[in-house]
């Protein structure tokens, strides 16, 4: 059976990842959870004498009591709206070492279909903190992972944001992004960002007039290849979404595309991991990395 990793080091941020994923999203409920903490001693050294350190057994009992209390509040939300929901048994797994690499090497099992991460630690600048390790997974990652970056609801995402850039993972993504969209209903957007490096030539040289009508002839050329992009990658995968809105926008594509999320409230923002090549600034290989410290809203990238 598939398996779904969700690395879990105690924060907020983990403790929805683990919500999440009991409730079998956004991968399913086909599947299995393994949760994974790792110990990282000098981080733990940090704070605790080493005769202080949890052993194996005391975090496994601290795992399963905090499995406990999100289990009760989930439990607690959806009997407030819905009718009680079945959620899945995970498994735990505690690990001695540097967790970037040990979630990586997690990810290479070929069981491993997905992975759930908090996108904060504990807070500070550690390099050592599960945020930081964010980065670092969807680096390398090759399934799709999703960072948890707003940690206070553990309901399930309403409004999604897919940003595409003709690539086949951003393919995967907006494919991806129609399924939950049909599962769940709420609102899908889908938004490219043009960043042209022309664009800046365009407003600093050009008469405003006619630098905004060469601008808008860009915008209208890519929302038309917007339009067939949808159109190829959601009519592979099924009927069209009923309710799907479209946007071209200008700018860096990690900061405009972290905007756009706030601007339509979005709860989930969707990406494929790398584009049409890894050199290139333009492309979301990079921006799925930046958006992990750009973005206020949760993100998924996909491979």
């Amino acid at each position: 059976m598939n398996r779904v990793l969700v690395p879990f080091d105690f924060s907020p941020h983990s403790r929805r990842a683990l919500a999440l994923a009991l409730q079998g999203f956004p991968f399913g409920r086909d599947v299995e959870i393994e949760v994974l903490h790792v110990v990282d001693e000098d981080l733990y050294k940090g704070v605790l004498t080493k005769a202080a350190i949890p052993s194996d057994d005391d975090i496994q009992s601290y795992l399963q009591d905090d499995l406990n209390r999100v289990r009760a509040e989930v439990s607690v939300a959806h009997g407030k709206h819905d009718a009680p929901v079945e959620l899945l048994t995970p498994s735990f797994s505690v690990i001695r070492g540097r967790p970037h690499a040990i979630i990586d090497e997690h990810l290479q099992r070929a069981e491993v279909t997905g992975c759930l991460l908090g996108g904060q630690g504990h807070g500070g600048a550690s390099e050592r903190l599960l945020g930081r390790t964010a980065q670092r997974v969807i680096r390398h990652a090759t399934v799709p992972v999703m960072v948890i970056k707003q940690p206070r609801s553990l309901a399930l995402p309403a409004r999604l944001l897919a940003a595409v850039d003709w690539s086949e993972n951003s393919a995967r993504a907006l494919q991806l992004a129609a399924r939950l969209h049909t599962e769940l209903g709420g609102l899908l957007s889908v938004a490219h960002v043009i960043d042209s490096p022309y664009v800046p030539y365009v407003k600093a040289f050009a008469h405003e007039s006619e630098a905004r009508e060469v601008l808008e002839q860009m915008r209208e050329e890519q929302a038309e290849q917007l339009q067939a992009f949808v159109t190829k990658a959601l009519g592979e995968a099924g009927p069209m979404p009923d309710s799907l809105t479209e946007a071209v926008v200008f700018g860096d594509p990690a900061e405009t595309i972290a905007n756009q999320a706030q601007t339509l409230l979005a709860d989930l923002v969707i990406v494929g991991a790398h584009g049409q090549s890894n050199l290139s600034r333009f492309l979301l290989g990079s921006t799925s990395e930046k958006l992990v410290t750009a973005a206020r809203t949760d993100i998924l990238v996909v491979n």
